[in-house]
């Protein structure tokens, strides 16, 4: 049943996708602070908005080819050129160093396999750049996948017959609320801008939700993190105070927060704050879910060569076809790891640098922008953006890139071409 539902909603997003690429324009309509503003996108930004809106959706394994092929087929045909931004053509860099690590691995097929998952973001940010320049397509492609982020909430498991209905079509929990990151803070950027504040409001403390009644450990602290990014970017210095209040906040949700303390360790009684402050836990009693023994069996990957590592696609051919027991099949839940073993401190330094050039990027453009939409958008895609990187520390987030690193990465573009345009009209 699960596949025939998940096979019929990817000819839906084919026969969507493909159609929209022919159409010169398309009528939408959006409603800010009660006010309806109709207008005409043309079909390219529609598939943008389509890509960002079913990034949620994984459907098939194919899915992510999918979008990786309209990609390439929107770069081909868009307006206006693509923009490399430094942060972009570092991580350029970075899949450039992955594929020399073809070169070396025990697995060419699990390798390209990687390099698929790592070329999704920066393909969509490209694109992006090349299609978007209107601030209404930003805020129409996120509204849309507010929504839908809002529908999976409940056919996860509160929509009766969900199992029939949704079956396999939307990503696991913990993808589900890496993704809700995102609408916190573009809930908040919206809130920022005066739009719709008391409903804007309500959506960020309802994405907000999750991660505690799931209790997440490692989505508190990227909602910590990215509402973090998110007034670092705002107010750089000035906002170190808020910073340090956001990081004893999470602190204070890991130990007083009873179902999370007792996630957190094996026997949490034993555990106070200060302990936690001061180094003073046992390893032993630190509850990983398995990762820990997971992350030990790998490492030897990393350890023969440091630098290197041992080649692109090497720790999923570990788990695919050599691991015997708990853990075949799986996934290694540390995304940094992960890169450090396959492909050395090199390119774990060229990822990690690519994510901070990307926030730094997001900061000067807000402050050099004269348009406040402009900054909505590099607000919301440099924070969130941020925030989900620290899931990649006990999390497989890059293969969840649809639903989780995409979606900021198409912000991000789509702030590129945004500011292009408005240089230009100041420009002209």
């Amino acid at each position: 049943m699960s596949l025939i539902v998940c096979i019929t909603y990817f000819i839906c997003f084919t026969y969507l996708f493909f159609k929209y690429l022919k159409v010169a324009e398309v009528p939408a309509r959006i409603t800010l602070n009660k006010s309806t503003i109709d207008f005409k996108c043309t079909g390219q930004e529609y598939v943008i908005i389509l890509l960002v809106t079913t990034g949620l959706l994984p459907v098939l394994a194919l899915h992510l080819a999918l979008a990786e092929v309209i990609c390439v087929l929107l770069l081909r045909d868009a307006p206006n050129s693509p923009i490399y931004s430094w942060p972009i053509k570092l991580f350029f860099i970075f899949i450039a160093w992955t594929i020399i690590g073809l070169l070396y691995t025990p697995s060419v097929s699990f390798g390209i396999r990687m390099i698929l998952k790592y070329l999704y973001p920066p393909l969509i940010a490209l694109a992006a750049s090349a299609v978007v320049d209107n601030v209404v397509i930003f805020l129409k492609s996120g509204i849309w996948s507010r929504f839908v982020a809002f529908i999976s909430f409940f056919a996860y498991k509160y929509i009766p017959m969900q199992g029939i209905i949704f079956a396999g079509v939307f990503w696991n929990p913990a993808a589900l609320c890496t993704n809700y990151a995102t609408w916190v803070v573009f809930s908040l950027a919206l809130y920022s801008m005066g739009v719709d504040k008391k409903k804007n409001l309500l959506w960020a403390l309802f994405f907000i939700m999750p991660c505690l009644l799931w209790v997440y450990r490692t989505n508190i602290f990227e909602t910590s993190v990215a509402l973090s990014a998110f007034f670092f970017i705002k107010y750089r210095a000035k906002s170190l105070p808020l910073i340090a209040g956001m990081a004893m906040l999470a602190l204070c949700a890991l130990f007083y927060i009873p179902s999370v303390k007792s996630k957190m360790y094996f026997r949490p009684d034993e555990v106070t704050i200060s302990d936690f402050l001061t180094g003073n836990v046992n390893e032993d009693n630190v509850n990983t879910s398995g990762r820990n023994e997971m992350w030990k069996k790998v490492t030897p990957f990393y350890e023969d060569h440091p630098l290197i590592g041992s080649g692109t696609g090497r720790v999923q051919k570990y788990f695919y076809t050599e691991i015997i027991g708990f853990g075949r099949g799986g996934q290694l839940h540390n995304d940094l790891l992960l890169m450090k073993c396959d492909n050395g401190l090199i390119g774990l330094g060229l990822f990690l640098a690519s994510y901070l050039a990307i926030l730094f990027h997001c900061v000067n453009i807000y402050h050099k922008s004269r348009n406040e939409w402009t900054k909505m958008c590099v607000l919301t895609a440099g924070a969130s953006l941020f925030g989900m990187l620290v899931t990649l520390y006990s999390d497989n987030t890059v293969s969840y890139s649809l639903a989780t690193l995409g979606i900021p990465w198409a912000f991000y573009g789509m702030a590129l071409g945004i500011y292009r345009k408005e240089k230009a009209e100041l420009a002209s």
